[in-house]
């Protein structure tokens, strides 16, 4: 397996792979580089997404070193999945992403009491015109109809704590015993239901008045689903090649149609790919000023006593990237 992974690596890649696979004393000297490198990643993917989580202080910084522990965990009994497709880095990045995820999810519970199979209807949607309001009332009673009849207990639970709740899908699978690939799936089948079902009663989102194409605007978005969706799961395995793609300006949209018709509709995955492009670009920036450092440096043993020019600052913070 070995061999699978390591060819047609780039140069740093192959020194990450073959220190994870030396001797242990080599090998334990790479698992804490690996462990500092994410431990950057996710302390500033914490702070990216604490909205949602609402932590502060040592709480914060303990979910961030909680999931780098967890990255590292899981890409170290993964390390054979690895084929070089991005760089090892970019890879690795993922998992710490991810892990932020996951671990805010477990915690979204801690500070709050919410129950799922409470309905709040009239959310939907929250701002509208006085000439658009009887329609809305039309259309949120014919949903909920559909809701009632057509989905199963899960679905519509799911359905109802995503859209009507704004439950995240990390902490929704936390509480459900589920995973967020199974909660999307769900999500996306109630979708599916519900916008047949008003289709079926004469209320085609195609036809709906203001848009020929797409109908109500709010309803459109709200039963979107792509048969192209490719998933979660999917979505997570070419996430590294994806955002590597879209930085090197080539295009990942046409390579992974699938995957780019999930991203416009699942919000997890969605932020998770915001949050590894701010990683990466982040590390592409720092990777320039540690190599403008060392051109900086005297490299002949006559200059030692002159002058060495001090460089600008270059801060190697990670930086969002702005979608």
């Amino acid at each position: 397996m070995r061999g699978q992974a390591e060819l047609g690596l780039d140069p740093e890649s192959r020194g990450w792979m073959d220190g994870l696979q030396s001797a242990a004393a080599e090998r334990d000297a790479v698992l804490a580089r690996l462990h500092g490198l994410l431990l950057q990643v996710t302390r500033h993917e914490a702070g990216r997404t604490n909205g949602w989580v609402r932590l502060s202080g040592p709480d914060l910084d303990d979910l961030a070193r909680q999931s780098a522990a967890d990255a590292l965990t899981a890409i170290t009994a993964q390390l054979d999945g690895f084929r070089g497709q991005s760089r090892f880095r970019s890879w690795a990045c993922k998992f710490a992403v991810f892990a932020v995820s996951a671990t805010a999810g477990r915690r979204f519970w801690q500070a709050r009491i919410m129950a799922l199979d409470q309905d709040d209807w009239d959310r939907l949607p929250s701002s509208l015109h006085p000439h658009e309001r009887a329609e809305r009332n039309e259309l949120l009673a014919a949903l909920r109809r559909a809701a009632d009849e057509d989905l199963s207990g899960e679905q519509r639970r799911v359905f109802t704590a995503v859209t009507l709740h704004g439950v995240p899908a990390a902490a929704l699978a936390t509480v459900l015993g589920s995973n967020r690939n199974a909660i999307y799936k769900a999500l996306f089948e109630a979708r599916r239901l519900l916008r047949a079902r008003l289709a079926a009663n004469g209320r085609d989102l195609a036809h709906l008045p203001r848009a020929p194409l797409t109908g109500s605007a709010w309803l459109d978005d709200l039963l979107a689903a792509d048969p192209g969706d490719a998933g979660c799961d999917v979505a997570f395995h070419v996430l590294d090649r994806y955002a590597e793609a879209e930085l090197n300006g080539t295009g990942p949209e046409s390579r992974f149609p699938g995957v780019a018709a999930h991203l416009r509709r699942c919000e997890a995955c969605h932020q998770d790919y915001q949050g590894l492009l701010a990683a990466v670009e982040g590390l592409r920036a720092r990777r320039v000023c540690e190599m403008t450092d060392a051109d900086m440096r005297p490299h002949d043993e006559g200059l030692r006593g002159a002058p060495v020019p001090v460089p600008q600052p270059c801060f190697g913070d990670l930086h969002v990237h702005m979608a």
